[in-house]
């Protein structure tokens, strides 16, 4: 029977020894990616890896990947190793970058800190004899010195070396020149030098020979390993650490045919400088552009299928439609800052589409926006991001492009089609519902609610001078001491104050808080209250203090709120009942 599975192997497991991996990287045939993040490593924890190395213990695994002509990625040499321009490397290290540069700093004398070994730590001053190597103290047999910094002796002196019986492991093929010298600078005893020099020889062909013999485990990928396969080893290698993202593979993949994604993103933020403050990820501009191209923003599909062709094609556009999409849910859908977006991955399609909507007539772009914000809408107050965002964008787009662009009888999104948000729901949501809740609180905004202190729409105020904060209405101490089945911590409990209004109100029930104010301020706060949908006449829940009359009266305005926004009727639960 013929097996389904191929006969060659995933990767290959190679042991390497430290001399050789330190001449591939000399050599520039073992290089790094440009996605790998820069040196970083303290000279403490180089010397426990030559330690390490020096005791035989294991070091860890590392990981290349081999490159071709065919199948080459943007790379750069490894920190302080002069490689010319014109040599391609073999293998890229997608696992051991710190380790290796470590080791080729401290074994070359190159970087910031020269390593060195003091001999005398490993001989018995008695007899000149070897000490065992568990009874030698590694952590100050081998010193780091700054020697860019400001000494009050200069290592790098041969004499002072001698005097000191201390070496630098950068001359570490050296050591016997250097150990025969220190054996006749100690005593005249014709003897005791020679013993000693054996010594030294001893210590440097036993204990030393490791820094150049010892033999990493070497797990080497084939070219042909896909993207996908790369970025997810990468980020489980990698738990602690900034994970490997698309965009950053792909801008190392693309670099050869001379789409310089790097660039073009940190133009892209020069000339829009909304995308930086709303703090948007390239990737999920890369997965409009992909939808453009290929109707897909799976992460499969943007690293094995998306080309450079179509990155050129639709980058720019993609650009403009996203600082304009939240250009429009900043002034328009009152998403004032990223604190109050609901769904970063809505950006995908929507800019996917924007430019479309951009080059319609001004009246039907006008309802095409119209479309565009009630498809928005409908998207938080279903939630339907918060499963499966990289399918539903797809989706989405599919059926955007002809119910907005081209306004026809065409089928709408999902969450629009399906709007199944129901007062009951709405009415028992708590705060950590993080799409509905940012959603409510930035369709507060957008209805014009007013800045506490002075009475403006939030709107129109920059966000830095008041710093919105969302407080409850009826604090939980408050509650605890009041009769009520409701918890504090629901969505319609939530109103957006300034910082210094906070610290007014310490802690209070808004009810309470407002009826110690003087009448002229009282007034003003009604009218700021009344644009935060709250009913703030006498006979009603909140200025009788009544939680749970409060909750059923500000449902009820909000679902007429979310109603106007999202075109769609509230389907009302019967036990939920009229205020």
């Amino acid at each position: 029977m013929t097996s389904i599975f191929k006969e060659d192997p995933v990767f290959k497991t190679n042991p390497e020894t430290v001399g050789t991996l330190i001449r591939s990287i000399d050599e520039g045939s073992l290089a790094l990616p440009n996605f790998q993040r820069s040196f970083v490593w303290d000279p403490k924890r180089t010397v426990g890896l030559i330690k390490s190395i020096i005791l035989r213990y294991p070091a860890g695994t590392l990981l290349t990947w081999e490159q071709s002509s065919s199948h080459r990625f943007d790379s750069r040499p490894f920190e302080e190793a002069s490689v010319s321009d014109s040599v391609e490397p073999r293998r890229l290290v997608l696992d051991g970058q710190q380790r290796l540069t470590s080791l080729y700093h401290a074994l070359t004398g190159k970087g910031e800190y020269q390593f060195f070994i003091k001999a005398w730590s490993f001989i018995d001053p008695s007899d000149y004899s070897l000490l065992a190597l568990e009874d030698v103290e590694l952590e100050t047999a081998i010193v780091a010195y700054d020697t860019r910094g400001r000494l009050r002796f200069n290592p790098l002196d041969e004499e002072w070396q001698l005097s000191n019986g201390t070496f630098p492991l950068a001359k570490f093929h050296e050591l016997r020149k250097s150990f025969k010298a220190l054996s006749r600078s100690v005593t005249d005893d014709r003897e005791m030098q020679d013993t000693l020099e054996e010594t030294l020889h001893q210590l440097r062909e036993g204990y030393l020979q490791p820094l150049d013999s010892y033999p990493f485990p070497v797990v080497d990928l084939p070219e042909h390993t896909s993207l996908l396969a790369v970025c997810n080893i990468f980020e489980t290698l990698n738990k602690t650490a900034k994970p490997l993202g698309v965009f950053e593979l792909l801008t190392a993949k693309f670099y050869p045919s001379g789409a310089r994604l790097r660039e073009w993103w940190e133009s892209a933020q020069a000339e829009y400088p909304i995308l930086s403050e709303f703090d948007i990820d390239p990737y999920n501009l890369l997965q409009s552009v992909s939808l453009r191209a290929r109707g897909s923003a799976q992460r499969a599909d943007i690293l094995g299928k998306l080309t450079s062709e179509e990155l050129e094609k639709h980058w720019d556009a993609v650009i403009t439609a996203a600082a304009d999409v939240l250009d429009m849910l900043k002034r328009e859908c009152g998403v004032i800052s990223p604190q109050w977006f609901p769904y970063g991955m809505l950006l995908v399609p929507m800019a996917a589409v924007w430019p479309e909507i951009s080059a319609l007539r001004p009246q039907q772009r006008g309802q095409a926006r119209t479309r565009l914000q009630q498809y928005y809408w409908c998207s938080i107050f279903t939630e339907n991001f918060d499963q499966g965002a990289n399918s539903q964008v797809g989706a989405d787009y599919r059926l955007l492009k002809g119910w907005v662009a081209n306004q026809e009888e065409n089928r709408a999104p999902e969450a629009v089609e399906k709007f199944d948000l129901t007062d009951a729901d709405l009415l028992s949501a708590r705060a950590n519902r993080k799409a509905l809740y940012r959603g409510v609180m930035s369709l507060l905004i957008q209805g014009g609610s007013k800045d506490f202190l002075s009475a403006q729409a939030v709107s129109n105020i920059r966000v830095s001078e008041i710093k919105p904060e969302a407080i409850q209405v009826f604090p939980k101490a408050w509650l605890q001491n009041n009769s009520s089945d409701a918890p504090p911590d629901l969505i319609l409990n939530r109103i957006m104050v300034d910082g210094e209004t906070k610290r007014s109100i310490k802690g209070r029930p808004i009810h309470e808080y407002l009826e110690s104010q003087e009448s002229s301020v009282q007034a003003k706060l009604l009218d700021v209250l009344s644009s935060h949908l709250i009913n703030v006449d006498p006979e009603f829940g909140f200025r009788g203090g009544d939680y749970d009359e409060f909750l059923k009266e500000r449902l009820s305005l909000l679902l007429e709120a979310i109603e106007g926004v999202t075109g769609q009727a509230i389907v009302l639960d019967s036990e939920v009942g009229e205020p």
